[in-house]
């Protein structure tokens, strides 16, 4: 699907939303659920929620010589090679045998806040921010003294992991289908501004961490030379666009409750895995 049939595909989804009923009003006008006396100004609440972004930019963090952040700057480091010989008990050599091909996130916590502007009982204007901790997991192969005879071969698994940031702040339209006065349905749409931040990218072996991230510069490491370490930025901002739909339940005139679940298109900045991607949550919100 071509980026613009899915700008047109939003345009027409943000329409639905913010259009107005041409039947004539529900039969009980009391039935609405309003969030104050007249159905308009702010509202402020709370988000606690699960999402899973799409495993594409996981492969971010696998190791692969073409990425930024890659095994082989480990291994080419003299120090850092000599210690993972001896950690192995290797006798003739070691090389890396195999890296992550299918490597995803796992389902992460997803805090924030969120604000509303409503126009009226059915039309309002949300901004929210929603913030997660995500972390991407597999194993790196080791092969230990590689035999060119018949024989099977000496691979060791270790760990191989990433760990990234991500806000997400999404700017939108909600259109509210009231039921009765203490519940109501609602979709949402509009666009998404992400920033992203690696925070990791590593792989263990018997527990100790080498870092594939190069905070050496063209020094690289050396043991016990009080080297100077870079702080290393590698993210940043991207776009995209979201939908969702969810139910209001109000408990009393001022407490309310949406359960609801978000899908999200968009594109999120990390070298090589910059084209856009899916990605779903569902919350719990409380209004106040």
């Amino acid at each position: 699907m071509s980026r613009i049939l899915k700008t047109l595909l939003l345009l027409l989804l943000l329409a639905g939303i913010s259009g107005s009923p041409v039947s004539a009003q529900t039969e009980d006008e009391n039935s609405e659920t309003v969030y104050s006396n007249d159905g308009k100004g702010w509202i402020f609440g709370l988000n606690v929620g699960l999402y899973y972004p799409s495993k594409s930019t996981a492969a971010y963090y696998n190791g692969d010589a073409a990425n930024e952040n890659n095994a082989n700057y480990v291994m080419s480091n003299y120090y850092w090679y000599q210690e993972i010989f001896h950690t192995l008990n290797a006798n003739d050599s070691i090389s890396i045998y195999g890296l992550p091909g299918n490597m995803h996130y796992k389902i992460a916590i997803q805090p924030g806040i969120y604000a509303q502007f409503c126009f009226n009982p059915e039309l309002a204007l949300l901004i929210e921010f929603n913030y997660m901790n995500l972390k991407a997991n597999d194993v790196i192969v080791f092969e230990v003294d590689h035999k060119e005879y018949l024989t099977e071969p000496d691979l060791r698994l270790y760990p191989i992991r990433g760990v990234e940031e991500r806000v997400y702040a999404n700017i939108g339209l909600k259109r509210t289908f009231p039921r009765d006065e203490s519940l109501a349905w609602f979709v949402t749409g509009g666009l998404n501004v992400n920033s992203t931040k690696a925070k990791k990218s590593s792989f263990y072996v018997e527990q100790k961490e080498y870092s594939m991230i190069n905070r050496y510069g063209n020094s690289g490491y050396i043991p016990n030379s009080n080297m100077q370490t870079y702080n290393v930025y590698q993210g940043g901002v991207g776009f995209g666009m979201f939908a969702g739909a969810g139910a209001t339940l109000k408990f009393n005139n001022s407490i309310f409750i949406e359960p609801g679940i978000t899908a999200h298109w968009l594109m999120v900045k990390l070298n090589r895995y910059t084209d856009m991607n899916p990605g779903i949550g569902a919350y719990l919100r409380f209004l106040f």
